[in-house]
């Protein structure tokens, strides 16, 4: 399996890291800490040094409880950091819910497209078919993220996002996308147990036949399981649950510790690779 990233390609024979690089004052870990340019160049750059395989832009939280931020507000915060990131020479993806933001973007160089909406604007998927993105589609019970927590009432959450992931990659091929990326969306509208059962049934997703990501990244889920409260001291947590994602076949993971992810994937995947040639 391959990601193929408008002229580069990213083999996903081993899972791959995403480095997060949030343009923001009000995400849940690190928000407001890469407002200025320079900031947030630099702090791209150490992610590329750490071993990032690629990068996630994003200039709207769209963590629960968030509110929606303008078009304008969103472009501002975005685009003087996705020119001067680009330069960096990884592929770069942008998390974005707007077709607008998404158009832009990939004009002016950025690989990929990470829609957090599930796609609730199908505008998105024909504007990463027009420049033959890959788009990944997160699953998300409700696209507004001040009612995705009322939302996390489920009878089966395994089969439930494997049904809403398979519906909306296969409308976003239908719209011509040549490449769907499939994110069950930790946190997004689910509660720990939820998060447990898809990080357990994973393999699930991952036999879909999509390249899947997972971002645990810091999230509740990681505070709750270990009682680390401050989320920046969630890296441990964060690369035990990434190490389950990737045994059951997330080929993606979105992190904020690369360099602590790159030191436990370079054992794990040893040793996974000893126990097949055994």
């Amino acid at each position: 399996m391959k990601l193929e990233l408008r002229g580069r390609v990213l083999t996903l024979d081993r899972p791959r890291l995403m480095g997060i690089v949030n343009l923001t004052p009000d995400s849940f870990s690190d928000g407001g800490r890469f407002l200025a340019v320079e900031a947030a160049l630099a702090h791209a750059r150490r992610l590329v040094e750490e071993g990032a395989d690629l990068l996630d832009l994003g200039a709207e939280s769209t963590r629960p409880g968030a509110a929606p931020v303008p078009l304008e507000e969103e472009r501002r915060r975005l685009f003087p950091v996705l020119e001067a990131v680009l330069a960096l020479g990884v592929p770069v993806s942008v998390d974005t819910r707007k077709p607008e933001i998404a158009e832009e973007a990939l004009r002016l160089g950025a690989h990929m497209i990470n829609d957090t909406s599930g796609l609730a604007d199908e505008r998105i998927a024909e504007v990463a078919a027009r420049y033959q993105a890959p788009l990944v589609v997160m699953h998300t019970p409700h696209p507004d993220p001040r009612r995705m927590m009322e939302a996390a009432r489920y009878l089966d959450v395994v089969a439930e996002v494997r049904a809403f992931l398979l519906k909306r990659a296969r409308r976003a091929e239908r719209l011509g996308v040549r490449q769907v990326v499939l994110d069950p969306g930790f946190g997004f509208g689910k509660r720990l147990e939820h998060n447990l059962a898809l990080l357990a049934r994973l393999a699930e997703l991952a036999g879909l036949g999509y390249p899947l990501l997972a971002g645990l990244s810091r999230k509740r889920t990681i505070g709750e399981l270990t009682g680390v409260e401050p989320a920046d001291r969630r890296v441990c947590g964060s690369v035990g649950a990434h190490l389950a994602a990737a045994l059951r076949g997330a080929r993606i993971l979105r992190v904020h510790d690369v360099a602590a992810h790159r030191e436990a994937l370079a054992v794990f995947w040893e040793v996974e690779a000893w126990a097949g040639s055994s």
